[in-house]
Order: structure tokens, then sequence, then C-alpha cells
């Protein structure tokens, strides 16, 4: 019932556009075939020519913003790079539409993920090579 705790209405219709037109929309006729975007009423996702399928969804009745990434083998580069570029947009445009929004950023194992999102209460340490 707090409007600090929610995302606003705006925020999300912003969200989608500004994500719509910046990666899932073809930046030419040519590469029009290349791209593919689906918008629902809470989210959008989108694949590019580099192998990177990418999911952004509000969930939790407003109260989480859901990235979802995967990629094929051979583009965890490119997957990685834009995931960083889609944190700080996402971060950016809280920050100038929902400034009063504390946050909290963690990462869930994919073998966790279920509605309600829950936030990790134990930290878990992933050895990367």
């Amino acid at each position: 019932s707090n409007p600090h705790h929610f995302f606003l209405p705006r925020f999300l219709h912003v969200l989608l556009l500004h994500l719509a037109f910046r990666y899932a929309l073809p930046k030419s006729r040519e590469n029009q075939l290349h791209r593919r975007c689906t918008i629902w009423t809470s989210g959008i996702q989108w694949g590019n020519t580099s192998g990177v399928e990418s999911l952004v969804e509000l969930v939790d009745n407003s109260q989480c913003v859901l990235l979802l990434m995967s990629c094929q083998e051979g583009s965890q580069e490119n997957m990685n790079c834009l995931c960083k570029q889609l944190i700080h947009e996402i971060l950016s445009l809280q920050q100038q539409l929902c400034p009063s929004l504390k946050l909290q950023e963690f990462v869930i194992d994919p073998s966790q993920l279920h509605y309600p999102i829950q936030k990790p209460s134990t930290l878990t340490l992933y050895d990367i090579e």
C-alpha cells in the first residue's frame, strides 16, 4: 500500500518503449527478419542476431523487475555486455521516474526461480573459471 514500495505504471510504460526501441526493433529494413519481439502488459522479450535472448518483466504486483537472459554457446560475452547495459538502463530509468523507491539487487539461482520472487536468504558464491 505504500507507494514507495512499488514501481509506477509510467515506469513500466517508459521502460517497455525504451527497450523495444533501443534493442528489440530492427534498425533498418534489411535487419527486419533477424529480430523478433514480444510485448505484453507487464514485459517484453526479444532475441538478436548474436544469439542472445532477453526478457524484462515487472512481477510480484509491481514490486520486482525481472531480467532473464539466455544465449547460444559462444555468445556469453555478448550476453554479459547486454546484461550490463540493461541493468544500467533499468536503474537509470528508476532514478528518473521513481527516485524515492528503495532498490535491492540480487541474483537468483535459476533452479530457485518461482513466483513470488523471494530475496535469497543466504549468500552463495560461485567460482567461475
